[in-house]
């Protein structure tokens, strides 16, 4: 049997031993070739011949998949897939694999602490008492409202915002939830108001966006949806950047539209220097950094891998995102 051609097209680990541990263990006759690229035309000449893609950041576009000979199977470290084209993946009957389940703790406590340092004006008073000064702050640092008396709105209801719900329902948040492809069955238990989007913007005191970047959600918040928020309210935003038209949420946040803003996430990525909301006092931004712990980037790595050799080996993986399009169907 001849070797298995996998590519690792881009990767933000220092190595990848954990994966090829997980490759060498299936007992496949594999050959393991990192890159550290993410260009498509860059790819292109050095994927045509693999048998299989692991994929972090890198564009798998339609020119690259159209240059696949014999790719059986292109797995993702993470959740979302928007830098793959989905449809031509399954044109060329390809497979493509996520980890759906890897952060669901780290990103909807992330949320949850983002609410509670909105709050509490954490990173507003930390500024305040590094410059000298002490006691209640005077405005415009407001005095803020008990939790128990805001309601949270969670726009996407997948694995991680139920997990947000739940928590924000144990500190006695009112949440309000949106997501047209959700079934009521999916949050049976969760105490959560299904509304739509502008019900859901206008009543609630924080927004919290856990959609996919899919052509409908691009700039799913744009001017139009900030004017309906509350002034007081807050944006948050741990999906994917472009699910926000950053411009406008800029414009919204000088002009006092909305109070505020908490970003794990931007549009591009990694920001410019002279990005805008780099500036602004009323917005808290992380690097992306929302899933990291050792446990999930541990779990992320090793099963990457190991849908690659689930297909390898004849099975499905766990999570066949394009599995409609491919005529699979659930087990």
């Amino acid at each position: 049997m001849p070797d298995y051609k996998v590519v690792i097209t881009d990767f933000s680990d220092p190595d990848n031993a954990l994966e090829a541990q997980v490759l060498q263990d299936s007992g496949l006759p594999i050959h393991l070739v990192r890159l550290q690229t993410k260009a498509a035309d860059e790819l292109i000449p050095q994927v045509g011949d693999a048998d299989a893609l692991i994929v972090q950041w890198a564009s798998i576009n339609r020119q690259v998949i159209e240059a696949l000979q014999h790719c059986q199977v292109i797995s993702r470290y993470g959740v979302g897939v928007d830098m793959v084209d989905l449809a031509a993946a399954a044109e060329h009957n390809i497979p493509v694999a996520n980890v759906p389940d890897f952060c669901i703790e780290e990103v909807s406590l992330q949320a949850i602490g983002f609410v509670i340092d909105l709050n509490r004006r954490t990173f507003q008073l930390h500024e305040y008492t590094r410059s000298g000064q002490w006691g209640q702050a005077p405005l415009p640092v407001s005095a803020p409202r008990r939790l128990s008396t805001q309601t949270i709105g969670i726009v996407g209801l997948g694995n991680i915002g139920r997990a947000v719900a739940q928590k924000a329902a144990h500190l006695g948040l009112r949440v309000l939830g949106h997501d047209p492809y959700v079934a009521p069955a999916a949050i049976a238990g969760l105490s959560v108001e299904l509304v739509s989007l502008e019900a859901l913007l206008r009543g609630s005191d924080y927004v919290t966006l856990h959609c996919p970047l899919v052509p409908e959600t691009r700039h799913l918040i744009s001017a139009p949806q900030l004017a309906l928020m509350k002034p007081e309210a807050y944006l948050m935003n741990l999906s994917r950047g472009p699910v926000v038209d950053q411009a406008a949420l800029c414009d919204a946040l000088i002009k006092g539209v909305i109070a505020g803003a908490a970003l794990d996430v931007l549009d591009p990525e990694p920001p410019a220097p002279d990005e805008p909301l780099l500036r602004l006092p009323n917005v808290m931004i992380t690097p992306h950094a929302s899933s990291w712990s050792v446990e999930s980037i541990t779990q992320l790595r090793r099963q990457t891998a190991q849908n690659v050799v689930d297909v390898l080996q004849g099975q499905l993986p766990r999570s066949i995102v394009n599995r409609a399009a491919l005529g699979i169907k659930r087990g």
